[in-house]
């Protein structure tokens, strides 16, 4: 099985497209056995590192010159290369006195065999090998992984009869249903906003007219991205489906504004050119609000830096694309497509005039009342102040893989073959799991060279039923075997993590969501100290898979030299040690050819004597042509040593870990934080809190500096376009409103506090001010020209009122798909959109309640 997916498998595979590195895990690896019986070798004063070394210097191939003849150069090759078993077994290994060969075959057993085993691979069906397939860097996921099932269904007829190969993970299923979900929302978005316009301006033309600026918009961003070499993922894609309600929102100011001007009786390229010109620097202003906000995202370091740089890049490129839209393609458009007064649709103008008499009374009375405004506004912020330390806290949004991955650990040093029986106990645990479909289970974990390879510990990838199929989401899944192993298997510990978390977890240099990291000068006072902290952390609600840090001592036999009997033989200690590695671990010789492939060769003691520890002593150790035993040159000792030591920043360490179920990860860290404090330290003791939770604050740390950059980027924005630094200030005071509106839909949904719903809150710096920005840009053309700042402010509101509405909920219809957060994927944006439609709703009542009383102050002022 070995080297049928060695030498058949993964050279079809290697020639896909995009596949980069191809591993082949488990099964047999084929070699030449060379069993030294240890008597025989010792009787002719050879060690098996000798017989190795003549091997391997009788097994030679290699072009040793050139000579000429008939006009050509010939290349000489000294062969002497073994072609069978046969060859082998008659290879001398020694003269005799009397002019004698002693062949190989006198002193050992050559056979076909396969090397030490230390992983092996199991499924479903029994005990397997795996192929691990990845991309190179740039390769698209889908077509790569589409070109490996074709090559593996092409070579399916030329299987020995039996043999079947099945995927286990896939992630080209979770790529393609997060894109099609990704897809959905934006085709729900265009159709959503094209139904609030059309409702808004009784205009079918008028609504199909701004629709259309959102294929046109994506179509251009597809091609900017394409420029910028960015690739389509969940973050680029959730972008667009962000970007959806943002790009719509200059086209329907613009629509708003020039069928505004044609009800009044102005034809439709006249109208287009009024409504341009009217509202063309208010647009611009806008438009420049939310793009600077992405500016500071660019410094964002790490993970969550890579990931929020190709969102703001694909939201950026969106937006400036719909400002030349809105500017150049929409009244051209509105020029030749809209209907003439006359022939208007019936209803728009009366809808608009009913929305003004409802509105004047109210706004009048709040523009009279400042003092109301005021009292308002630090009730809102007194609501935000009690809501923000109720939220939930995480690193990244948790996301339905469909697939997960268990690890396990038993004590160290327990043996290969007892860490597979407790492996297929969990086997059967993960079987009667209804909705899972298949797995795969490695045991053995590679640290390196074989002899560091640990035995006691494995894990098992198992790949779910579809989210369509099944009711239960994969975190509910993974509580029900992680409950029954902890009943029923106490001797394993196991770790619960989702695939594509667990790669994300390892890129940020945080394996787990909690980690206390313990320094001090000793071990084991450090062990001691982990062990009181974990009994502690025990009783924290919502912690599992706690780890105390403790791998527990590993079994070992020293082998101590003894220097005087050594010196006596005219030999080393290291000399002891290489014939020990050799008749226990063996020496690769050489390789034989068979067919296209070459076989490794290696020289070992026989299996029953290399396996016993009472034979190791008696074993022959020859040195100088005199022959003893191991036992004469060394003290054998049985006991233990630390299987594990770690140490960061040049300090042993113990790291205590943890995961977190039914409660956010933000929680359990705080409570973590005061067993903590309170834990007894003796002096050079000191406990560090980290993990997930640390990267968690970081990353609210480095998004509140994007936010208050972003802030003053909005404010020198708005200071160019108003040229008064107060009333630009003024326009800002929306922003906290809307922060505590996204914080107060974060709290009413359960949505905890991540990097996508902080995300949310910084794109909010740059949404909400363009709801003020249009109101007060009406208000001061309408005190130019004459009116008193009340009055002006009252009627900046009716005649702002409709766009403003309209933009406010062609975003919320935009974000609405996001916000149910259905499908693979989905759960990527989903607190980003829980977030902007939060402040959005808040921040428009605001501009309408809030905002204009508040104008009114500011505009008086600058009359006076």
């Amino acid at each position: 099985m070995r080297e049928l997916a060695e030498f058949v498998v993964r050279p079809a595979l290697a020639n896909v497209p995009g596949v980069g590195r191809i591993e082949v895990l488990g099964g047999d690896v084929r070699e030449v056995e060379v069993i030294l019986d240890p008597e025989a070798t010792a009787a002719l004063h050879l060690t098996p590192s000798d017989v190795a070394d003549r091997l391997r210097t009788g097994m030679g191939l290699r072009a040793v010159g050139r000579v000429t003849r008939d006009r050509q150069w010939v290349t000489v090759i000294g062969d002497a290369q073994p072609k069978t078993l046969d060859d082998i077994r008659e290879m001398p290994i020694v003269s005799t006195p009397a002019g004698g060969i002693v062949p190989l075959r006198s002193i050992a057993e050559i056979v076909d065999g396969a090397e030490d085993r230390t992983v092996r691979i199991g499924g479903p069906r029994g005990e397997t090998v795996g192929l691990s397939v990845t991309r190179l860097p740039g390769a698209s996921t889908p077509d790569v992984v589409a070109g490996a099932r074709a090559a593996v269904d092409a070579l399916a007829p030329t299987l020995p009869q039996g043999v079947t190969i099945r995927p286990v993970y896939d992630q080209a299923s979770l790529v393609r249903e997060s894109m099609a979900s990704v897809r959905d929302a934006i085709l729900l978005g265009v159709v959503l906003c094209i139904a609030v316009i059309g409702l808004f301006l009784r205009d079918l033309r008028a609504g199909i007219l701004a629709g259309l600026s959102v294929p046109v918009t994506l179509a251009v961003s597809f091609g900017a991205m394409r420029l910028a070499h960015q690739t389509l993922n969940l973050m680029s894609l959730g972008g667009m489906a962000v970007a959806i309600g943002l790009v719509v929102d200059d086209a329907i100011v613009m629509i708003e504004a020039i069928t505004l001007h044609r009800d009044l009786g102005t034809d439709p390229a006249g109208a287009a050119t009024k409504g341009t010109v009217e509202l063309g620097p208010a647009v611009i202003g806008t438009t420049l609000t939310t793009v600077v906000v992405f500016i500071p995202l660019s410094f964002l370091e790490g993970m969550v830096g890579d990931f929020f740089r190709a969102l703001a890049f694909t939201v950026t490129a969106a937006v400036l694309v719909s400002l030349v839209v809105a500017l150049v393609l929409v009244p051209l458009a509105a020029s030749f497509a809209l209907s003439s007064p006359r022939a208007s649709l019936p209803g728009a103008s009366r809808s608009h005039s009913r929305i003004e008499d409802a509105l004047r009374g109210p706004i009048a009375f709040l523009v009279a009342r400042p003092a109301w405004a005021g009292a308002a506004f630090a009730v809102v912020l007194a609501i935000g102040a009690i809501l923000a330390p109720r939220l939930g806290r995480e690193f990244l949004p948790s996301m339905d893989e469909g697939a997960f991955v268990l690890d396990y650990f038993l004590p160290a040093g327990t043996a290969l073959e007892v860490t597979e029986q407790f492996a297929r106990r969990i086997e059967d645990e993960l079987s009667k799991t209804p909705e899972v479909r298949t797995f795969t289970r490695r045991t053995g974990a590679e640290l390196g060279p074989a002899a560091a390879t640990q035995l006691n510990r494995g894990d098992v990838t198992v790949r779910l039923a579809p989210a369509a199929e099944r009711r239960r989401s994969t975190d509910e899944i993974i509580a029900e075997p992680r409950a029954k192993m902890a009943r029923e298997l106490p001797e394993v510990r196991v770790e619960f993590v989702q695939v594509l978390q667990d790669v994300l977890n390892d890129l940020s240099g945080s394996p787990r969501p909690l980690e206390v990291k313990l320094f001090g000068p000793d071990d084991a006072h450090l062990h001691a100290i982990a062990g009181d902290l974990a009994a502690k952390l025990r009783a924290v609600p919502g912690l599992v898979d706690l780890y105390d840090g403790q791998e527990r001592d590993a079994p070992e036999l020293r082998f101590t030299a003894r220097r005087d009997a050594i010196a006596r033989f005219g030999t080393t200690p290291d000399d002891v040690s290489a014939q020990l590695d050799t008749a226990l671990r063996g020496s690769m010789a050489g390789a034989i050819r068979r067919f296209d492939r070459l076989v490794g060769v290696r020289a070992r003691f026989p299996n029953p004597v290399r396996f016993d520890p009472a034979h190791v002593l008696d074993l022959p150790f020859v040195a100088h042509g005199h022959a003893a035993t191991f036992g004469a040159v060394s003290d054998i000792q049985s006991g233990t040593a630390p299987s594990i030591l770690m140490h960061e920043a040049l300090q042993p360490m113990v790291a205590v870990t943890a995961d977190h179920e039914q409660r956010d990860l933000g929680s359990i860290a705080a409570d973590a934080e005061r067993i903590v404090a309170a834990l007894p330290l003796p002096v050079g003791y000191r406990a560090v809190v980290g993990g997930q939770v640390e990267g968690q604050r970081a990353t609210l740390r480095q998004l509140g500096s994007v936010a208050v950059v972003a802030l003053l980027l909005v404010l020198t924005v708005l200071a160019a376009q108003f040229r008064r630094l107060r009333v630009a200030a003024l326009t800002l005071s929306s922003v906290p409103v809307a922060m505590v509106g996204a914080i107060a839909l974060l709290f009413l949904t359960g949505t905890p506090l991540n990097a996508s719903s902080l995300m949310g809150c910084v794109l909010l710096v740059g949404l909400v001010v363009k709801n003020g920005v249009l109101l007060l840009e009406q208000a001061e053309i309408l005190v130019d020209d004459g009116e008193s700042p009340a009055r002006a402010v009252a009627r900046a509101c009716e005649r702002r009122l409709r766009p403003v509405l309209m933009t406010t909920l062609a975003t919320l219809g935009g974000l609405f798909p996001l916000l149910l957060g259905i499908g693979s994927g989905a759960e990527l944006q989903r607190p980003l959109a829980v977030a902007v439609t939060g402040g959005l709703v808040t921040s428009t009542a605001a501009t309408i309640g809030l905002l204009p009383p508040l104008f009114a102050v500011a505009l008086r002022r600058r009359r006076v």
